[in-house]
């Protein structure tokens, strides 16, 4: 009886320590992600879901109302407001993002540059991605104040007497251009830090072996340190482009009454608060929140496409 039952003994711990290494290497990690999974799934995942379903809802008021289906995206196409909110998020976003990364890639040169005799710099940078949004929004509209501020005194100073009490919010296009200025100086510093991080992450023998063969400064920027920082542009692209269309603050601070003057400043954000907090209209707030976070997919597959296309 010992000689059979030590062999059935000794299989049953063997296949034992075999489910016990499985349960390591399978169900262990998803034990352990299941708190952040929980997490995730309540602040993520939950809202997302609910935006959707009260997009197909009258969502009038403080109630999710009856089910109308696709009715408030077919309002949505017929509703002029909305398309030129559309069409002016698109080009704000469009002309920031590249600013910012140009501006952004210049100044991370610069740092890069100088080394260590720009940490001081590179400190000063930093600042403005430090300060909040809603009270660099305020300190932007004081300088552009008509009256009392800097800005029009420096243009005035400097000759161009044309800008002495210039109202720069009392038009669509010149408030777009003082957002602009305040959207691009807070988000070039976190551009420029990653960045200078990126080129200084660059191996030193290709970028060596590329000034031995005589390549000049710009040609060696954008033929050899710029394509091996394809992943970090990509990411960055991506964020700018969230964040110019999440560009909520700016225009919610800057413009009085938001979205002035006469709807001209009205961006995407701005227009589903409006809906979902001024007028009451949940669904249809609902839906354009939808509506943005579908053209954001959108535009980060391209992203990622691109650059998969650029690596093969």
């Amino acid at each position: 009886m010992t000689g059979e039952t030590l062999p059935a003994a000794r299989g049953r711990s063997a296949a034992a320590r075999r489910w016990g290494r499985h349960l390591d290497s399978t169900a262990l990690p998803w034990l352990l992600l299941l708190p952040a999974l929980v997490v995730i799934l309540g602040l993520v995942a939950y809202p997302i879901i609910e935006t959707i379903w009260l997009s197909f809802h009258a969502g009038t008021d403080l109630s999710t109302g009856p089910f109308v289906g696709l009715s408030q995206y077919r309002s949505l196409a017929d509703d002029p407001d909305f398309r030129a909110a559309l069409v002016r998020t698109i080009y704000f976003s469009v002309f920031n993002v590249v600013a910012t990364m140009v501006i952004g890639l210049l100044v991370a040169l610069v740092l890069d540059a100088l080394r260590s005799r720009g940490r001081l710099l590179g400190v000063i940078v930093l600042l403005p991605w430090a300060m909040p949004r809603v009270a660099s929004g305020i300190v932007w509209k004081w300088m552009f104040d008509a009256q009392y501020g800097t800005v029009n005194w420096a243009l005035n100073s400097a000759g161009l007497h044309q800008f002495n009490g210039y109202a720069w919010f009392n038009s669509g296009f010149s408030s777009l251009v003082v957002i602009s200025a305040a959207w691009i100086w807070q988000s070039v510093p976190f551009i420029a830090i990653a960045l200078l991080a990126g080129l200084r992450s660059n191996p030193h023998e290709i970028i060596e072996a590329a000034q031995v063969d005589g390549a000049p400064y710009w040609r060696l920027v954008f033929r050899v340190r710029l394509p091996m920082l394809r992943p970090l542009l990509v990411v960055l692209l991506v964020m700018s482009t969230i964040w110019a269309f999440q560009a909520f603050d700016y225009f919610f601070v800057m413009t009085v009454p938001p979205g002035g003057p006469d709807h001209s400043t009205e961006v995407l954000s701005l227009l589903t608060w409006l809906n979902a907090f001024s007028l009451l209209q949940q669904g249809k707030a609902a839906a354009i929140a939808v509506l943005t976070f579908v053209i954001l997919a959108v535009a980060t597959l391209m992203y990622v496409r691109s650059f998969r296309e650029a690596t093969e």
